[in-house]
């Protein structure tokens, strides 16, 4: 899957616990301006995308590597858990029902 600049500075910025307050300031850069390169509504200039990758701490290889999974993040594995854990507590029917629920979701959400 090919993934946009703005995925790749979200994917970095989550795995290091980052807000977009915190990497932009890291960075130099206007919060509002950065949510806007991870919503792929601006493009960086070379200089913007520099002072980003540095405030990352990631290296330009790791963050171009066309192998990564952006999915995989401590944060989403958080989240996972935490719903995983809520729907052990159902009992069969409230499962179904929960189920039913977030495939609506999801496809408003699409």
């Amino acid at each position: 899957m090919k993934y946009t600049v703005g995925d790749r500075i979200k994917h970095f910025r989550l795995c290091r616990g980052l807000s977009q307050e915190k990497l932009a300031l890291a960075a130099g850069l206007n919060p509002a301006f950065l949510g806007h390169l991870e919503r792929n509504m601006k493009s960086p200039t070379l200089t913007t995308l520099d002072k980003i990758v540095k405030a990352l701490e990631v290296s330009y290889g790791d963050f171009f590597d066309e192998g990564i999974d952006l999915q995989d993040t401590e944060s989403r594995r958080f989240n996972t858990e935490v719903i995983q854990r809520c729907m052990d507590r159902l009992s069969d029917e409230k499962l179904e029902k929960m189920a039913d629920i977030m495939l609506k979701m999801m496809e408003f959400a699409e």
